[in-house]
């Protein structure tokens, strides 16, 4: 029992903590660059220019998430024209009570929240422009290794898609430091809550179907993010080539 127990923590911090902040460390990294060459490339507004919506985005899914968890709300601003003493795109400044256990938590989610609102929107871009390859992707989320012809798509909603998330993204995935600062004021509680919930479901005969749905929100997590990683290199890629 107890080498079971060991194994399922292992398991659900690998999936719920590994496995997301390795793809919002790599969606990160590669959407901070390619803003850094947009802004050599075209100046500092450059990156209102070619990533407007990714930044409204971003800042909304903080606001959202804040308040979702219970947080004071003291000053926003989704989007701004940036200078060069004060090159933020926009902020979400909130206030939260240290001795609350759901409002310390909820600072690892504020702090990431950009990353999964704009996997959301994109997904939903996807749903609305491009159906079949929306369903194509639902389809590799339950078979992974389906290898399949490239799906039939038009070419103006394709195109639209392409302009729309590639604004997303080169706005939106790039976490500042103080997104991760903020995060990982709630990574420990978080992790110690996970912990005490894995052992108590592992202990209890629901705990196997809780584990099983578990990895399949991972799996859906995974081709999503993959997806959006694959679209921000090639957006990288371009940027560096003009």
């Amino acid at each position: 029992m107890l080498k079971t127990i060991m194994i399922n923590i292992a398991t659900v911090l690998g999936f719920l903590i590994g496995v997301p902040f390795l793809f919002i460390f790599l969606l990160a990294m590669i959407n901070r660059n390619t803003k850094a060459v947009i802004a050599k490339r075209f100046g500092i507004n450059g990156q209102l220019i070619f990533g407007f919506l990714g930044v409204i985005i971003h800042e909304a899914s903080h606001l959202i998430v804040a308040l979702v968890f219970g947080h004071k709300i003291k000053t926003v601003r989704l989007i701004r024209r940036p200078t060069i003493d004060n090159p933020s795109l926009g902020y979400v400044n909130h206030t939260w009570q240290p001795r609350n256990l759901y409002q310390t938590i909820g600072n690892l989610f504020i702090g990431v929240a950009p990353i999964f609102g704009c996997c959301t929107t994109i997904l939903f871009l996807a749903r609305w422009l491009l159906p079949n390859i929306y369903n194509r992707l639902v389809t590799l989320t339950y078979q992974p290794l389906s290898i399949t012809a490239v799906p039939a798509f038009q070419w103006g909603p394709m195109l639209l898609f392409i302009l729309l998330t590639a604004n997303i993204c080169i706005g939106g995935f790039d976490l500042s430091s103080s997104d991760y600062r903020n995060s990982i004021q709630g990574l420990a509680t978080t992790i110690l809550l996970l912990i005490s919930l894995t052992i108590v479901l592992s202990l209890i005969p629901i705990g196997t179907t809780v584990f099983a749905a578990l990895y399949q929100a991972i799996k859906v997590i995974t081709v999503i993010s993959t997806f959006n990683l694959l679209i921000s290199a090639v957006l990288n890629l371009v940027f560096k080539l003009i």
